[in-house]
This record gives C-alpha cells, structure tokens and sequence, in this order.
C-alpha cells in the first residue's frame, strides 16, 4: 500500500510543477497569462462599481440618466477607481509589456479591461471622458502639492 502511494506522489509531482508554470514569456499565452493574473484581483475588489458601470447603458442604447446621476454621487469611487488601475495595474502591465519591447497605455487599457468586463460602448462614451477629468483634475492637484512643497 506505501509503495502505491508514494508511486502516485511520484506521478503527480511534474502535474504540481506544470500548474505553477508561467508560459513562455512574450507568447500570446503569456500575455493572457499576466492580464488574467494582474487584473483579476483587481476585479474582485471592484466589482461593485464595475456592476455600476455595466448598468449605466440601457439595453435599446444610451445611457440610463438616472444610473448615471447614482454614479457621479459615486464620484470618489470613480476616482478611485481611476486611480488605482493607474497607479496599481498599468505599471505591472507596463512591466510585463516592457518584457517584449510595447508600450501601453491608460485610456485603452482601462477601455479593454472594462469591455472584457462587459461595460457596453455607450457606457465607455459617457464615463470615459469623466474618468478622465477627474484624473487630470488629480494630476493637476498633485503638481500643484508638489510645487507648493517646493
């Protein structure tokens, strides 16, 4: 009985290795890889506002004024949640990119990872642009800490 348990030990060890084996680095599966593995906590600890988001279009088209007047009282979040995917998510992006030689940046990512998340393009249109106010609105307020501090 030892002996067939220690011949399946043997038998599942390569099985072990294989699980915690990235791909070949820069292959279409790795990159796969690394998006999965860098967005997924991300999305896990968002999914509250990206539920917000995927609700804000109507099913005919447009966008649902009054799930947008909820979100903008979600203003902070948003920020936030801007914040965070560039603060937190492009960077390890970028290092993984940076491997093979690409550049990527925040709007398309932050475009892409919300499609995939199911955010409708009427939805992208509208909170887009807001997204992007706010983070300049940010970056504008950091310049202005920073030469203050100066």
């Amino acid at each position: 009985m030892k002996l067939r348990v220690a011949a399946l030990a043997l038998c599942l060890v390569p099985l072990a290795a294989c699980a915690t084996t990235a791909p070949k680095p820069c292959s279409a599966e790795w990159i796969d890889y690394k998006k999965e593995k860098i967005l997924h906590k991300f999305s896990a600890q968002n999914r509250p506002l990206i539920e917000d988001l995927k609700h804000l279009a109507r099913s005919e088209g447009g966008i649902n004024p009054i799930s947008a007047m909820k979100l903008m009282g979600k203003a902070d979040e948003l920020k936030d949640f801007a914040t965070s995917f560039n603060d937190t998510v492009l960077p390890e992006l970028q290092a993984a990119v940076d491997q093979c030689g690409g550049q990527e940046e925040f709007v398309p990512a932050l475009t892409e990872y919300l499609k995939g998340e199911g955010v409708s393009d009427d939805a992208l249109q509208w909170v887009g642009p807001v997204i992007g106010v706010m983070l300049e609105m940010r970056n504008s307020t950091l310049d202005s800490d920073h030469k203050t501090s100066l």
